[in-house]
């Protein structure tokens, strides 16, 4: 009794090692083809794409731009950026006054007053307000004398209204501002608020001593403030709005269009309104450099489409003609 059980005991054992080995060496042949599978899948999405006319790598960006485009854009994105902060100041000219030096950078003293540098022809700006050119008031003062004599300053008195300050950064970026005001406040009242405080205009204050000077107290009683305003500024010309694409037709489910010959354009959006819908819809985005082409499989008749233009700019063109699916 006991032999038998033995080897029945043992029958099962080899039973069950021959099923793990069957079916271990059917799992690799099932994964793998769940593979083939996905490849097949991913593959046929990509042909798919290629047949329809859609963008391809749309999943970071909208457009894929080919590096010419690429470096011409961002050489956009950082003139706006310079636009909106402003420039680091390193040189003021007022050519009418036959005024040009160097600026420096300053803060507070002590007593919580505007720094000014030590040497009197150069210009110190209040660095922390905002940067020259940016929305804000941008704060520069200079001395208008020493004991040598006349300082850098010395003249901001005649200044006239609409007469031009240029300020430049160490990239040679300029700032032009036009004087629209000028006035004199004693030192213990001026207007700290409009001086140095926010504005949605971009501005710069010119500050120095004026007055008739204190020998026993050794200071001037007021300050001069020289009010401007940002009138021109070194950037690429504002790129006007792209024209609309041209020979828009629809055949057989198949959206075509002429390029927009311009090599600021980064692609065009194709928008489609079902026969049922009310407004029109966004549905691909194609780059510049692909084929102007969108294969809609779900197009059914009275669907209508249009084509717009966008520039690296990020400006839109108006709708082309519609065509409608017939």
């Amino acid at each position: 009794m006991k032999k038998r059980m033995l080897i029945i005991l043992i029958t099962f054992l080899l039973i069950g090692v021959v099923s793990f080995q069957a079916i271990a060496k059917d799992e690799p042949s099932k994964e793998n083809q769940t593979s083939q599978s996905e490849k097949k899948e991913t593959v046929s999405e990509k042909d798919q794409n290629s047949k329809s006319g859609a963008g391809t790598a749309h999943e970071e960006e909208e457009f894929v731009l080919l590096d010419s485009l690429k470096k011409r854009k961002t050489e956009l994105e950082e003139q706006v950026k310079v636009q909106e902060e402003g420039i680091t100041p390193s040189r003021v000219q007022i050519p009418s006054m036959d005024i040009d030096t160097n600026i420096i950078p300053v803060g507070l003293t002590d007593n919580g007053e505007m720094e000014v540098p030590e040497e009197t022809e150069v210009v110190g700006w209040y660095d922390r307000g905002v940067k020259v050119g940016a929305k804000g008031n941008a704060v520069l003062a200079g001395h208008v004398d020493s004991k040598e004599g006349p300082a850098i300053f010395f003249y901001l008195k005649n200044i006239e209204i609409g007469e031009k300050i240029i300020v430049t950064d160490e990239k040679g970026t300029e700032r032009t501002f036009e004087v629209k005001s000028k006035k004199s406040y004693p030192s213990d009242k001026a207007p700290i608020e409009k001086i140095f405080g926010p504005s949605d205009k971009r501005h710069l204050n010119v500050i120095t001593c004026t007055g008739t000077f204190n020998h026993d107290q050794h200071l001037y009683p007021d300050r001069l403030v020289v009010y401007t305003e940002l009138v021109s500024e070194t950037q690429a010309k504002e790129m006007t709005t792209p024209e609309q694409p041209t020979a828009v037709a629809y055949d057989t489910g198949s959206v075509s269009w002429h390029s927009v010959k311009d090599d600021t354009v980064m692609g065009y959006r194709l928008y489609k309104k079902g026969a049922n819908d009310k407004e029109f819809k966004q549905i691909e985005s194609i780059s510049a450099h692909e084929r102007k082409s969108f294969f809609d499989e779900n197009a059914e008749k009275g669907d209508a489409y249009y084509i717009t233009t966008v520039n690296i700019e990020e400006k839109e063109s108006a709708p082309s003609t519609t065509v409608e699916a017939k």
